[in-house]
């Protein structure tokens, strides 16, 4: 007995997680990703409306699909990626406020669709981290709470 090594203290248990801190800053930046998006949004629809849309960038080659998004087509694309841009703002509200957990995944995902995320370079990201966040079995028992 006198020669014993000394007893290993148990590892320190993981920090709790705030439900509310780890949620503030990935739905932000899903309302930064999604502002970026229907800004984008606006312009293309308002140069669609004045008619120099993606029709007026158009060479030989690419007249035809570049004609095809402008006009009618391309108005109709810009309103569908502003709905897209303003139900990602609210999932991202409702997950800040810890309100709708499935508003929050829906709005995440859709953030991370190419073709349906109004701003894909950011929103892919942005979504992959609030998936992760809202993942968290704190935060989703936090979600149930509300």
């Amino acid at each position: 007995m006198a020669d014993q090594p000394p007893a290993v203290p148990p590892p320190a248990s993981p920090t709790p997680v705030d439900p509310r801190e780890a949620v503030k800053l990935p739905a932000m930046m899903l309302m930064v990703a999604a502002g970026i998006g229907a800004a984008w949004c606006i312009l293309m629809l308002l140069l669609n409306i004045l008619g120099a849309g993606l029709s007026a960038m158009a060479d030989e080659g690419h007249g035809k699909v570049l004609n095809m998004l402008s006009g009618g087509l391309g108005i109709v694309i810009n309103l569908v990626g502003l709905a897209l841009a303003g139900f990602i703002v609210y999932g991202a509200v409702q997950m800040k406020n810890l309100q709708n957990h499935t508003m929050a995944l829906m709005a995440s995902i859709i953030s991370l669709v190419p073709c349906l995320s109004p701003c894909c370079v950011v929103g892919l990201p942005v979504g992959i981290w609030a998936l992760v966040v809202l993942s968290k079995p704190e935060v989703k028992a936090a979600f149930a709470k509300k």
